[in-house]
C-alpha cells in the first residue's frame, strides 16, 4: 500500500493505460523498499521527468538512477545533491544521469555544488546540448583545471552559445577538446578561437564544430591577425558547406598553403636538411623528417612534432629555430626509445613523465640545450629542470608535441600486412616495398586499402614497363607529387610517381663532334660568357646554411657536442659571388614527337646540340647548372633523366649520357616541373631558373583534355614562382602561342620560329635572363 500511495501522489496517472513509472515499479518492487521514505519521494520526482516515455531508455533511466542514489547513500550532503537532481530533473530529465555521473569527482562542499548545479541550469536554459557536455567532461576538466579552473572553462561555453543560435556544436566541441590528453591549447587561448568560430558558425555550425576539433591545431603557428585573416579568405573562398568543413578541419590543400602563406617565422622546408643532420649526429643514424600536416586527423595528434616510430613530423612553421632544434631532438630521444610505444598512455601524468624523461636523457647527452629551453620559456623553466621536476608536473614544454603510440603500431601493422600480401603481386624486394610504404604513409596516406590500391597500381607498371636485365642494375629514385585537377579546383595528392633515372653512358662521339663542328661559336660564346664572370669570390665558414659542408666546422660541432654542448647548426661554406648569384637547371623534352625531323636532323639533336653550346659556356662561367631530359607513359611512369646534375662535373660521362639522349613517350609538364622546383631548393642562389626546352604542347595518358593538362602546367609554374624559382619555357610548336599564353606571361617563353635556331638562341636567351 505504500508503494500505490507514494507513486499516486507523485504522478498523474494516464486515465487510459498505465505510467510507465508504476509498470517499471510493479515489475521491481524491491527498488522503493530499499530507499529511505525522504528518499523515495525525490526519486519519483525525478523518474516523473520521463514518465511519458514508455521505452527501454526509461526504464533504463529508472534503473541507473536508483543505482546513482544507493552510490551516494554515505555522502554527508546527500540531501543536498539529491535535491539538486530533482531541480535539474525539473528542467530536463537528459540533465539528472550526467549529473551523477560527474557530482561525485566535485569537492564535496555543498556551496561548491550548489553553484556548479545553479550554473548547469543557467546553461541549459541557453542550450541543452551544450549543458549535457559540460556535465560530462566536468569530471575530466577538474583533473585538468582544477575546482578553482573549473568555472573559467564552462563560462567561455557559456559566453561561446551567447554569441550566436548556431554556436552549440563549436561549444560542445571545445568543451571535449579542451579536456582532451592531447590539448595542447592553453586556455586563454581559446577565448579568440571560439570568437573565431562564432564568425564561422554564421555560414555554417558544422564547420565551425570542425574548426574547433581540429582548424585550431592548424592555426596554433598563426599569430591572432593571421589566424583572423586565415579564417575571412576561407568563408570567401569557400563555396559549398562541404568546402567549408574540409578547409576549416585543416584538410583541405587550400587550407594548409593559405596557412603557410600567412605564416611568419622559420620554414621547416628551408632548414629540414640542417634538422636531419642534427639527429643524425644525436642518433647516429638517417633521420627522416616531415611535415606534420600529413598528421591532421590521426588521433591523439594536436599540432605540435611527433613521430610514427620511422619518421618525425614537425610543423610546418615555428618562431624560432632553437623551437626546431628542439622538437626534432626531443622526438628523436623519442623515437629512441620503445617503452612508450608498447602500450597506450592512458593519463596525463604517464604522459608527462615519458616527456620529462626524454628530455633528462637529451640533457645527459647535450648540456648546452638547457640554454635553448629557458629561452623558449622566458625564464620560466622551473628549477632542476627536468629532475627537479615532480609527479604533478602541469607544464606544457612547447618543444614536447605529441606521444602516438597508437600511431606507432598502426603504422609497423600496416606495413608488415601490406608487405606479406605483396609476396604474391611483385617480384619488389620487401625492403623496397617497406620503403615504398614508409614514404606514402608519411606523405599522409594511412589507409591500408588505399595503400595496397597505390603500391598494386605501381606494380603494374613495373610490369608494363618490363626493363632489360641491365636496367634493373639502375638506381633509380622514385618522389610522388601531386596534381591539379581544375575541375576539382583542388589537388590530386600523391597523384604521379616521378622517377630519376640515369641515361646509359655508353661511349659515343656526339659531343666531340659538336666541338669541332661549332669551334668558332664555341669560342665566341664562351668570351661572351667570360664577361660576365665574376671577378672574385668571397667564402664564408662556419654558415648556417651554404654552398657545401664546412667539414673543420663540422668536426669542431661534433667535438662540441660530446664535451657537453650543443650540436652547432653552422656547418657549411657558402660563397659570396659578388656579381652573379645564378643556378639554372635545363629541362629537355624527351618526347616521341622529338624524332621528326627539321632539314634532315631531328629535334631532339637539335637541343642536344644546344645544351653542348650551353654546357661549354656554363662551364667558363661556373655558374651551377644541371641538365635533365624528361617524358612520360601514364601518372606512373613520370621520367627524368639524368644528363648532370648540380655539383657534378661536365666530363666525359655526362658527354656520353648528353649524346645518348633518344626520343621516348609523352609529356606530362606539371609533374616534371614540381620535380625541377624540388632540384632548385636544394641549391643556394640568388637567382634560380628553370630553362624548359619542349616541341609541343603537355600531353600524356590519363592528362585529361588540353585545358586539364594546361590548368596543371600552370599551376606547377606558378608554385615555381612562389618559391623564387623562375621559369622559362622555350618551344619550337608554332601553335603554342595559345597555350603559352594560357600557362604563363610572355615574358616567361618564347615560341622558335626555327628549331634549328636553338643552338645560336639559347645562350644568348640565357644571357638575357641573367644579366
Amino acid at each position: 500500500m505504500v508503494l500505490e500511495s507514494n507513486i499516486k501522489k507523485s504522478i498523474k496517472k494516464p486515465k487510459s493505460k498505465k505510467n510507465s513509472v508504476q509498470e517499471f515499479l510493479n515489475e521491481h518492487p524491491h527498488i522503493l523498499s530499499e530507499l529511505p521514505k525522504a528518499k523515495q519521494d525525490v526519486y519519483l520526482k525525478i523518474c516523473s521527468s520521463i514518465s511519458h516515455l514508455r521505452s527501454r531508455k526509461s526504464r533504463e533511466f529508472f534503473l541507473k538512477t536508483f543505482k546513482n542514489m544507493e552510490a551516494l547513500k554515505e555522502s554527508p550532503i546527500i540531501d543536498l545533491i539529491l535535491g539538486r537532481a530533482s531541480i535539474l530533473s525539473a528542467f530536463n530529465w537528459a540533465l539528472v544521469l550526467p549529473y551523477f555521473h560527474a557530482v561525485e569527482a566535485l569537492p564535496q562542499e555543498g556551496a561548491f555544488i550548489e553553484r556548479w548545479t545553479f550554473f548547469t541550469r543557467y546553461l541549459a536554459g541557453w542550450d541543452i546540448d551544450v549543458a549535457i557536455s559540460f556535465l560530462n567532461q566536468t569530471p575530466k576538466a577538474i583533473e585538468t583545471f582544477g575546482a578553482d579552473g573549473l568555472f573559467a572553462w564552462g563560462e567561455q561555453a557559456l559566453d561561446a552559445v551567447r554569441s550566436g543560435r548556431q554556436m552549440w556544436k563549436a561549444a560542445r566541441a571545445y568543451l571535449e577538446e579542451t579536456v582532451a590528453d592531447h590539448c595542447a591549447i592553453p586556455q586563454s587561448v581559446w577565448k579568440f578561437y571560439l570568437r573565431q568560430a562564432a564568425l564561422i558558425s554564421e555560414v555554417s555550425p558544422s564547420a565551425s564544430e570542425a574548426f574547433i576539433r581540429f582548424g585550431t591545431r592548424v592555426c596554433m603557428l598563426l599569430k591572432d591577425q593571421e589566424t583572423e585573416r586565415w579564417v575571412s579568405e576561407g568563408m570567401a573562398d569557400c563555396g559549398s558547406e562541404e568546402e567549408l568543413i574540409k578547409y576549416f578541419s585543416g584538410t583541405s590543400l587550400r587550407a594548409l598553403e593559405k596557412r603557410d602563406g600567412l605564416a611568419s617565422g622559420i620554414i621547416l622546408k628551408d632548414r629540414k636538411n640542417t634538422l636531419s643532420l642534427i639527429c643524425e649526429a644525436y642518433l647516429g643514424q638517417p633521420v627522416k623528417i616531415r611535415s606534420n600536416t600529413s598528421l591532421i586527423g590521426v588521433k591523439g595528434f594536436s599540432g605540435g612534432a611527433g613521430t610514427d616510430g620511422r619518421t618525425i613530423y614537425l610543423p610546418d612553421v615555428v618562431p624560432d629555430f632553437r623551437l626546431f632544434k628542439l622538437m626534432a631532438l626531443h622526438q628523436s630521444t623519442l623515437l629512441n626509445s620503445a617503452e612508450w610505444m608498447k602500450e597506450p598512455l592512458k593519463r596525463a601524468a604517464e604522459l608527462v613523465k615519458t616527456h620529462l624523461d626524454a628530455d633528462r636523457r637529451l640533457l645527459e647527452r647535450l648540456p648546452g640545450l638547457l640554454k635553448d629551453m629557458e629561452f623558449l620559456l622566458e625564464g620560466g623553466l622551473p628549477s632542476s629542470y627536468p629532475s627537479g621536476a615532480s609527479e604533478d608536473f602541469s607544464l606544457y614544454m612547447p618543444w614536447w608535441g605529441d606521444i602516438l603510440p597508437e600511431l606507432v603500431r598502426e603504422t609497423e601493422s600496416t606495413i608488415q600486412r601490406l608487405k606479406e600480401r605483396s609476396e604474391d603481386q611483385s617480384d619488389l624486394p620487401p625492403e623496397v616495398v617497406e620503403a615504398l610504404l614508409s614514404a606514402m604513409m608519411a606523405e599522409g596516406q594511412r589507409d591500408v586499402e588505399g595503400l595496397w590500391k597505390r603500391l598494386s597500381e605501381m606494380f603494374e607498371s613495373i610490369v608494363l614497363t618490363s626493363p632489360d636485365p641491365e636496367e634493373l642494375q639502375e638506381n633509380v629514385k622514385t618522389f610522388f607529387y601531386r596534381e591539379w585537377d581544375d575541375g576539382l579546383s583542388d589537388y590530386k595528392l600523391d597523384w604521379c610517381l616521378v622517377r630519376q633515372r640515369l641515361v646509359n653512358n655508353d661511349p659515343n662521339t656526339f659531343v666531340e663532334d659538336v666541338r669541332t663542328r661549332l669551334h668558332g661559336i664555341i669560342s665566341l660564346i664562351r668570351r661572351q660568357f667570360m664577361r660576365l664572370k665574376p671577378e672574385r669570390f668571397q667564402k664564408f665558414r662556419a654558415q648556417p646554411t651554404g654552398d657545401g659542408l664546412d667539414i673543420d666546422a663540422l668536426v669542431q660541432a661534433f667535438v662540441d657536442m660530446r664535451s657537453g654542448s650543443f650540436l652547432s647548426e653552422n656547418v657549411y661554406i657558402r660563397r659570396d659571388k659578388r656579381i652573379r648569384d645564378v643556378a639554372v637547371l635545363f629541362l629537355l623534352d624527351m618526347s616521341g614527337s622529338t624524332e621528326e625531323k627539321v632539314n634532315g636532323r631531328r629535334v631532339i639533336d637539335i637541343q642536344k646540340e644546344a645544351m653542348v653550346l650551353m654546357a661549354e659556356a656554363l662551364d667558363s662561367l661556373q655558374d651551377p647548372y644541371a641538365i635533365f631530359g624528361f617524358s612520360s607513359d601514364g601518372r606512373f611512369r613520370v621520367d627524368l633523366f639524368t644528363i648532370k646534375d648540380f655539383g657534378e662535373p661536365y666530363g666525359e660521362e655526362t658527354h656520353y649520357r648528353l649524346g645518348n639522349l633518344e626520343p621516348k613517350d609523352l609529356t606530362r609538364l606539371g609533374a616534371v616541373i614540381r620535380h625541377g622546383i624540388y632540384k632548385l631548393e636544394g641549391i643556394q642562389a640568388t637567382v634560380k631558373l628553370m630553362v624548359i626546352l619542349t616541341d609541343g604542347r603537355p600531353y600524356d595518358l590519363e592528362y585529361g583534355n588540353l585545358d586539364y593538362a594546361i590548368a596543371d602546367t600552370k599551376k606547377a609554374v606558378q608554385e615555381a614562382r612562389r618559391q623564387r624559382i623562375h621559369p622559362f619555357i622555350i618551344t619550337s610548336d608554332k601553335k603554342g602561342a595559345d597555350y603559352l599564353k594560357r600557362i604563363s606571361p610572355e615574358t616567361q617563353s618564347i615560341i622558335l620560329p626555327k628549331v634549328e635556331l636553338l643552338p645560336t638562341m639559347l645562350p644568348a636567351i640565357y644571357k638575357r635572363l641573367t644579366v
